[in-house]
């Protein structure tokens, strides 16, 4: 009936009908099914007591006569240009023709699809003439409910995203403009890969600027500029709420993870910080963070691992629509930076760290780390002086008699976490060992560092740059660690000189977890389906696969301690043993071959485990600080060719 009734009363022929709407079936059936849809429908519509249906020999016709069709009135008003009759076309549109209609015959559903763009085609023609209307007659009220209908059709219009933000500026509601160019700016880069155009951004500059004069009660100065604080928006990852920011319409993206604990919105409380943030999204598009269980993200989270918080990352890159992000890290939060650089060379653009560090604790070959009792020395004069005006002495001393900045500082790390918790981040973030991978990482690298930095030696910073492939180090004068301390323009000037002249990220090798397992017992291939389905459920790559085990890869290394414990208890029920070693390494991948010391070590490890051992090296060990899991020290292993000796621990669940 819809087909009949938009032919405009012209007769159809009984072999175009039944072709249209039967035509997967032959020739004869489909014209039976039309004789008894046909005869169906006149029996039905008998009750309004007229024919509906206009037969003459082998053609049909629906009959409209004194009928009030609404495609039709839709079309007839929206052809008009007074605003009451556009006003009443879009109302009859309320979304496109037969919605949620799939009759599953393609010449049928081919005509449905070109109607449904004709038809559409108008209503945005409609909006369009409407929005002309409304604000020709100065009415920005009006003007944003057709803009905003526009834009559901149209989504990347940058012109109508402007006609919004202009309107809901008139209103004096400024807030909601600069949510509208967010939003515009996310649609863009989401679906094109874009920024918006110069006079979107311009804009936006423009209500920035008039906002901020209009809640200081002053007009806005020409070419002033200012950064209203952002919205802050959440994205699931794993069940937690990750909450995030960005600011800044640069060209290329910025993630910026900062150490130990951080609140999103109360940052912006500080000139000092938010003025570094100014000045970052005055040549990029700044993405930050509250890593779980801190700030405005989900509290009460447990312990987290490095794991956990790239996911977190990933989540709220693939959230703000980022293919390929630049990570700047400082302090504590430069080690879960080097890691996602190195297991994601794919989404790294460039790496920037300050003030960050390879491993937390001492050890003979990294003499610049805390001693134990160092360590909880520490942890006492946080929980003696939490809340207190915080003592800067060491992260900033060039601040330690602002007395204003210390208040602030005190107040920011009380709205970032509880005590307990922010206990529990310091010595996470202390047990931390990120040595071994930092050879793996393969983007281009910036490390700064302050000569005389409090709470990360100058020596740290010179380690990390010896062992990153291409790093390049620059040491700057001053004490203080954080980054929004003294002569913080000077560090901005080394990150925008260093990303105009990076170059291109090569992504030819990747930080790979390597499970090695041999099946003790096996005399047949029996249990390989099962296995390699598994294996794919855990987001894991077969490198190898043999009638006496498998080696594969994983992109984390818990994704494969989680795999070799279910393997091991799959087989043990078929009578079959298992020993398997785990190491995370660099791996180099061409023409679908797998190459790297990584390879060999893991088989190494496999050769030094038990019956039914599960084995780790101690970069595993040290990179999943966190889980629910405890290692026992079991040996050392020495390879002929690779420097050593390699630790090994058994693995065990709690």
């Amino acid at each position: 009936m819809a087909y009949l009734a938009l032919q405009a009363g012209q007769s159809q022929s009984r072999e175009k009908l039944a072709a249209l709407l039967w035509g997967g079936t032959g020739e004869e059936q489909a014209r039976a099914n039309l004789r008894q849809t046909l005869s169906v429908l006149r029996r039905a519509l008998r009750a309004t007591g007229r024919e509906w249906f206009r037969i003459e020999g082998d053609r049909v016709a629906l009959d409209l006569t004194d009928a009030d069709l609404d495609v039709r009135r839709f079309e007839a008003l929206a052809a008009g240009s007074a605003s009451e009759d556009l006003e009443q076309a879009i109302a009859l549109y309320p979304g496109e023709l037969l919605e949620g209609f799939n009759l599953g015959e393609e010449p049928f559903e081919e005509w449905l699809r070109t109607e449904r763009e004709r038809l559409r085609i108008t209503a945005i023609a409609a909006l369009e003439k409407l929005i002309t209307c409304h604000i020709g007659g100065n009415q920005p009220g009006t003007t944003i409910p057709a803009a905003m209908r526009l834009l559901t059709l149209e989504p990347l219009r940058e012109d109508v995203h402007r006609t919004l933000m202009r309107a809901y500026a008139a209103m004096g509601r400024f807030n909601l403009a600069l949510a509208q160019y967010q939003s515009c700016a996310d649609t863009l880069r989401k679906h094109l890969g874009v920024q918006p155009e110069p006079e979107t951004r311009a804009l936006y500059r423009d209500l920035l600027a008039r906002r901020m004069a209009a809640a200081a009660g002053q007009p806005p100065e020409d070419g002033a500029s200012f950064d209203a604080r952002p919205q802050t928006r959440y994205v699931k990852s794993d069940g937690v709420n990750i909450a995030y920011q960005v600011t800044g319409d640069g060209p290329v993206d910025l993630v910026y993870v900062q150490g130990w604990v951080s609140n999103l919105d109360y940052a912006w409380d500080s000139p000092r910080l938010s003025g570094v943030l100014h000045r970052l999204g005055s040549f990029c598009r700044l993405i930050r963070i509250d890593k779980r269980g801190t700030g405005l993200s989900d509290r009460g989270t447990g312990f987290p691992t490095l794991e956990q918080r790239m996911q977190d990352v990933r989540a709220v890159l693939d959230a703000v629509g980022s293919q390929k992000t630049i990570l700047f890290g400082s302090s504590e939060g430069g080690v879960m930076c080097m890691l996602f650089a190195a297991s994601y060379p794919e989404r790294t653009a460039a790496l920037i760290l300050h003030g960050a560090y390879a491993r937390g604790l001492w050890s003979p070959d990294y003499p610049w780390g805390r001693t134990r009792e160092e360590l909880e020395e520490e942890l006492l004069a946080i929980e003696r002086e939490w809340g207190r005006p915080l003592d800067l002495s060491r992260a900033a001393p060039s601040l330690i008699d602002n007395m204003v900045e210390r208040e602030w500082f005190a107040g920011y790390l009380r709205n970032s976490a509880s005590p307990t918790d922010a206990i529990s981040l310091w010595r996470w973030s202390v047990e931390i060992d990120a040595c071994d991978i930092l050879p793996a990482i393969r983007v281009p690298t910036l490390i700064t560092q302050r000569t005389g930095d409090r709470w990360v030696k100058a020596e740290e910073g010179r380690y990390l740059a010896s062992r990153i492939p291409g790093a390049i180090y620059v040491e700057l004068p001053g004490d203080d660690h954080i980054i929004w301390g003294a002569d913080s323009d000077r560090l901005m000037d080394e990150i925008q000189r260093f990303l105009v002249s990076a170059p291109p990220a090569p992504t030819e090798s990747a930080l790979l977890t390597v499970l090695h397992l041999d099946v003790q017992g096996s005399s047949s291939k029996d249990w390989q389906d099962d296995a390699v389905r598994q294996l794919r459920v855990a987001d894991g790559e077969v490198i190898d696969l043999q009638e006496s085990g498998i080696v594969a890869a994983f992109r984390q290394p818990s994704q494969a301690i989680t795999f070799a414990f279910d393997l091991r208890g799959r087989l043990h029920h078929i009578g079959l043993d298992v020993r398997a070693a785990i190491h995370i390494g660099e791996c180099e991948r061409k023409g679908g071959l797998y190459a790297g010391p990584v390879l060999r070590l893991a088989a190494g490890f496999a050769d030094c485990a038990g019956p039914g051992d599960i084995i780790a090296s101690r970069t595993v060990r040290d990179l999943v600080i966190g889980t629910n899991l405890f290692f026992d020290l079991r040996g050392k292993l020495d390879l002929p060719g690779i420097p050593g000796p390699w630790p090994y621990f058994s693995i065990g669940q709690r």
